[in-house]
């Protein structure tokens, strides 16, 4: 008897190591995974941001919200207005908070010779009847473009992108 006692406890025994031997391997694999998917977040290039279509379409959209109010504001106060579009340092003033464009935004401003200057910039005016000197801006960037158009007879602002 005490044999088939010690028995039972030799066969308790290994099936205990054996549990415990599983459940090592269990952790083993469990933690390999994870610092498998640490280094694989610590490796992956981290994308940049590149400029869209939309990025460019918004600023031009901002553009022509600043060249609308200052026509809407030429009529209202029968005085002419100006919008002042610095196109080397990327920043259009007009009534209302300045326009900054995107450093990756490039502007490119073609007015009329009518139109006045300030501080050596060309600005668009406004006048009181709704004309204006006229003009065009094209924001460009990473093969994308939006162009405003400024009608010199109506002062209508068209926004166009391609």
């Amino acid at each position: 008897m005490p044999r088939s006692n010690h028995s039972a406890e030799h066969s308790l025994g290994l099936r205990s190591k054996r549990r415990s031997r599983r459940g090592v391997v269990l952790l083993d694999l469990v933690l390999t995974l994870a610092v498998i998917a640490l280094a694989a977040y610590v490796l992956m290039p981290v994308p940049t941001h590149s400029l869209s279509h939309n990025d460019v379409k918004a600023d031009a959209v901002r553009a022509a919200a600043i060249f609308r109010q200052a026509r809407t504001d030429a009529i209202r106060s029968h005085a002419p207005i100006d919008v002042v579009v610095d196109a080397m340092d990327g920043f259009i003033l007009g009534p209302g908070e300045p326009l900054q464009v995107r450093d990756d935004i490039r502007l490119v401003w073609s007015t009329s010779s009518q139109c006045p200057l300030d501080a050596g910039r060309r600005a668009l005016r406004f006048l009181p009847d709704g004309r204006s000197c006229g003009g065009v801006l094209s924001l460009s960037g990473a093969g994308h473009e939006a162009r405003l158009r400024v009608d010199w007879l109506t002062g209508r602002v068209e926004l166009a992108s391609q």
